[in-house]
């Protein structure tokens, strides 16, 4: 079914609204248990970290739409947005990783699929006055593989970063091999699972299987059916003018499509 711009319009700021609120629940609740004690401040400035990672993520790709001017496919989008919410204030906030121990599996691997898509609809924009044959299908793929890696190596230094300003904070696991910690600050660690080093390698294989396991189907069917693309590219959309911008009267370009 075409759902016209309005009401795609109306249905993603309802999605992203919703999103927010919870978001902003989740903040209260922390500032709540902070209060009470049950919550320490570097916890909570961990957690306060990621509403703003969590804002950011929902928010980006409705604000990459409208800078630079290019209309991705609804379920994409709003798939974009509910992976920034998991990923950020149900993984760390509501502590989801206690509930569910494999959840970071599952997110990194999500990540693959969901980066690579994003990835082809970019690759499109790219090469969208291209011409089509099957160049043009290597160099799209090939640009959905390497920004979903580096999507995945940047959150691995975000994590690092975060690990290294604050001392409470231990999302890469470096915590986890820890036998003992000494005076000066140096520790003494184990090599078993759990310590950064191999939590940073799953994490970054994961991501690289799920990228692959997306990509190698779609690029032997783009391959045989150039077409087929189009139902992951993103659609760029005409320059307003300076007068089309200050010109209320003239009519919306949602209406005239």
């Amino acid at each position: 079914m075409q759902i016209n711009e309005r009401n795609r319009k109306i249905i993603l700021v309802a999605v992203w609204a919703v999103l927010i609120a919870l978001d902003a629940a989740g903040l209260i609740w922390c500032i709540v248990r902070l209060n009470t004690g049950t919550l320490s401040q570097g916890n909570f400035s961990y957690s306060l970290l990621h509403f703003f990672v969590s804002f950011a993520s929902i928010s980006g790709i409705l604000l990459a739409e409208w800078v630079l001017r290019f209309r991705a496919g609804m379920p994409l989008v709003i798939c974009c947005m509910l992976f920034g919410f998991f990923g950020n204030t149900v993984s760390n906030v509501w502590r989801m990783y206690d509930f569910f121990p494999a959840w970071d599996m599952v997110l990194h691997s999500l990540s693959g699929v969901l980066f690579a898509a994003v990835g082809l609809g970019l690759g499109s924009l790219v090469t969208y006055n291209q011409p089509e044959g099957k160049l043009k299908v290597v160099a799209v793929v090939a640009f959905s593989f390497f920004f979903s890696l580096s999507v995945g190596f940047l959150w691995e230094v975000f994590e690092f970063t975060v690990d290294t300003i604050n001392p409470a904070s231990s999302t890469q696991g470096w915590a986890d091999g820890i036998l003992e910690s000494y005076p000066d600050g140096t520790y003494l660690v184990s090599s078993r699972r759990g310590t950064a080093i191999l939590d940073t390698m799953e994490d970054m294989i994961l991501h690289l299987l799920g990228s692959l396991i997306t990509l190698v189907p779609l690029a032997i069917v783009f391959w045989k059916r150039q077409s087929s693309m189009k139902a992951f590219s993103f659609v760029p959309l005409p320059r307003r003018s300076k007068k089309e911008k200050s010109d209320p009267a003239l009519p919306d370009e949602s209406k005239t499509h």
